[in-house]
């Protein structure tokens, strides 16, 4: 979100003299940010409260003059403590972006327009209060409005739940096992990404976006998109291909898998052999089939997604939060591949239902970070489930990186 078209000193100027530049419920102007630690938490209220509905702060502007006059600020390290203590200062963090408007009178000074998109995580904590804002100021939300927003959260997760759902039924209906895993962003605009569906050679883009999120991990079950070669136009958007031939996408062959990317950067990952059959043969006595859940391919899977979220924000600059859905069939009576894998003649803990869902969101922070905590929120409850949790325990408990302020 930018509230601030200014791109120069110039610019700017003509927005103050224009009376353009005015405190709204989406905009805050500030002279300057103080040094110590009355300023840092006065920031992160700032912060918290844009965070609900999304806004912008401006600082460099002197908003008790008429018009608002500029006053260039030094920039060195501004735009990095503005970040820390949104990470830091917020509970939970909120990712901002910077832009810099470099001043033509004053050299190393100029003026920090601080994007705050609307958060999906919303309402946000700042020195143990939640804030929204008012008309021009921010307010300390009511303890009422608190619940009620956190409900939102909950109805939110919900329906994206449904929606996860209505697609796995829409390609295979409700007896053939699919796995769906649901990518939307919270605030982008609704042609995010026709720029890349309108593209002569959308097929490269596209495989460039995948491959700068694969890793090793998406090489090791199948069927996998690190290494797909199959392009088609869906409505509304373009999917990355594996497995499917003759015109059909998921004949229920276990060999198929595709991501499409929406005109609305939404994207959908769909595919086969997360619930399958397991033989075993030339084993004496004979042993039943066993219908088992292949952890390996839902956790690439997921991850797979989350990291490509990442890649499309940074790509088309969008810096807002991401809602993600995951909803699978056909899993009753089964149990953990892992498991069975490792212990030869111990099943483990039988699933006994048939459909599981979750849904989570998260920052662009969070996936660039620590996009294995998507993962987690998203199967953890399944892998607990199945006996199998243990196994990826240390992977979901790492810690992100994070650099303190104080």
């Amino acid at each position: 979100m930018n509230a601030i078209p200014a791109r120069t000193e110039e610019e700017l100027q003509r927005l103050a003299l224009n009376g353009l530049l005015e405190e709204t419920h989406w905009l805050d102007l500030k002279r300057e940010l103080a040094s110590g630690n009355a300023a840092n938490k006065d920031l992160a209220k700032d912060i918290a409260a844009f965070a609900l509905d999304g806004g912008t702060i401006l600082i460099g502007v002197d908003e008790d003059t008429s018009p608002p006059s500029l006053w260039p600020v030094p920039l060195a390290g501004l735009a990095e403590r503005i970040e820390q203590i949104a990470r830091m200062r917020v509970d939970e963090a909120v990712q901002i972006r910077t832009t810099v408007i470099n001043s033509t009178t004053h050299a190393d000074h100029g003026y920090l327009v601080v994007h705050v998109p609307q958060s999906v995580r919303a309402p946000h904590m700042a020195d143990g209060r939640y804030y929204g804002r008012g008309d021009k100021t921010n307010r300390v939300l009511t303890n009422t409005e608190v619940v009620r927003l956190l409900d939102r959260r909950l109805a939110d997760r919900r329906d994206l739940r449904v929606e996860a759902r209505s697609i796995r039924t829409e390609l295979v209906g409700d007896g053939a096992p699919l796995l769906v895993v649901l990518a939307d962003p919270l605030s982008a605009r609704e042609d995010m990404l026709v720029s890349l569906t309108e593209a002569s050679r959308w097929e490269e883009a596209v495989l460039q976006l995948v491959h700068a999120a694969t890793g090793p991990e998406h090489d090791t079950y199948a069927p996998t998109l690190a290494h797909a070669g199959g392009f088609a136009r869906r409505p509304g958007g373009v999917a990355l291909t594996t497995g499917m031939y003759d015109g059909q996408r998921f004949a229920g062959e276990d060999r198929a898998a595709e991501i499409v990317l929406y005109e609305s950067g939404r994207l959908v990952l769909a595919s086969e052999r997360a619930v399958t059959t397991r033989s075993f043969r030339n084993v004496a006595p004979p042993q039943p089939d066993l219908t088992v859940v292949l952890e390996l391919l839902i956790i690439g899977h997921v991850s797979l997604l989350a990291r490509l979220a990442a890649a499309v924000s940074h790509r088309w600059g969008y810096t807002g939060s991401w809602r993600f859905a995951l909803s699978m069939n056909g899993l009753r009576d089964s149990t953990s591949w892992m498991i069975a894998d490792r212990n030869f003649g111990d099943r483990g803990p039988v699933y006994t239902e048939d459909i599981y869902e979750r849904a989570t969101e998260a920052s662009l922070s969070d996936l660039d970070e620590n996009p294995d905590q998507v993962v987690a929120a998203l199967t953890a409850p399944l892998l607990r489930s199945l006996g199998s949790y243990p196994a990826w325990e240390k992977r979901f408990n790492q810690p992100p990186t994070m650099n303190v302020v104080t």
